[in-house]
């Protein structure tokens, strides 16, 4: 009897083993999988295409392009829940990317998209020139703080190279002219 006693505790002692091993693989792999959602949460993604389509929309329906967000968000966007829009009305923050919109005229306006958060090093720095004919478009590194308080409306040619920016291929709009 005392034989069959040591035995069974012998394989209880081995299923626990196997239980433990199996519940260190699950929380390693669950572990694992958190890090990267959490990875992918900081990382910024680029909502500049929904951004240029919703000013388009409102050049369109207005013949201008919109004063700041707020006028954006009363005729395109429409959210249930108004996103903050800065204390001017200009600036958004939308997956780790910081938006600053400046109306140039009737005709035209300009979009700086920064990348902020804690993976802002791993994105580009972005800036646009919207008409409704065509689409300008620099891109550079992620901007300093200090450089992003200092940002032009408009920057000349000279300022976008201090800055890093190389401008991208033009985007020829359909459209108005």
């Amino acid at each position: 009897m005392n034989q069959s006693a040591g035995k069974t505790r012998l394989r209880i002692s081995f299923v626990m083993l196997g239980l433990a091993a199996a519940a260190l693989v699950v929380v390693y792999a669950m572990v694992s999988l958190l890090d990267a959602w959490r990875a992918g949460q900081q990382t910024p993604r680029l909502a500049a295409d929904s951004l240029v389509k919703a000013l388009r929309a409102h050049h369109q329906q207005t013949g201008r392009f919109p004063a700041d967000f707020r006028e954006l968000e009363a005729h395109v966007w429409k959210h249930k829940k108004i996103p903050d829009f800065g204390a001017d009305g200009r600036s958004l923050s939308v997956a780790n990317y910081y938006y600053l919109y400046h109306p140039v005229n009737a005709q035209a306006c300009t979009i700086w998209i920064v990348p902020i958060g804690p993976r802002r090093e791993e994105a580009s720095t972005h800036f646009l020139l919207l008409a409704p004919a065509n689409l300008r478009r620099w891109k550079g590194a992620p901007l300093s703080l200090d450089e992003i308080r200092k940002l032009p409306p408009a920057p000349s040619y000279a300022e976008m190279a201090v800055l890093g920016l190389t401008e991208q291929q033009q985007i020829v709009l359909g459209g108005r002219r």
